[in-house]
């Protein structure tokens, strides 16, 4: 059982829109923390809806986590209805948040540049 369970992990890439598909579904996900920017899209995305306690940080910690989440069913149950909102509530469906962010860092990447050696 072990040799299947450390096959369905999702790795190395955690997952990225699937991630947010799954949330604004109503279906939670467990992620594996990976030490590159693919490997960690879940994290980004689970902690901006408030669910950074579904990340694991190992494999071991992985299988446990997603049993035990799976083992509280009336927690999952209450976690599941209102996960739409929650989702719909946080910085993954803010468009503007996200446009002026976006704006700022390229402002400020321009500024760097002009400020550079590269810019002559």
């Amino acid at each position: 059982m072990a040799r299947w369970i450390s096959r369905s992990i999702p790795y190395p890439y955690a997952g990225g829109l699937t991630v947010c598909e799954a949330l604004w579904m109503g279906v939670p996900v467990v992620a594996l923390a990976g030490d590159s920017f693919c490997a960690r899209h879940a994290v980004s995305h689970l902690s901006n809806v408030g669910l950074a306690d579904w990340v694991a940080r190992s494999e071991a910690e992985y299988v446990a986590l997603a049993l035990a989440r799976a083992r509280d069913l009336p927690g999952l149950s209450a976690l599941r209805a209102g996960l739409r909102a929650r989702v719909a509530a946080s910085p993954l469906t803010d468009a503007p948040r996200f446009g002026r962010a976006l704006a700022a860092a390229l402002r400020d990447a321009w500024r760097d540049w002009c400020r550079s050696d590269a810019a002559g």
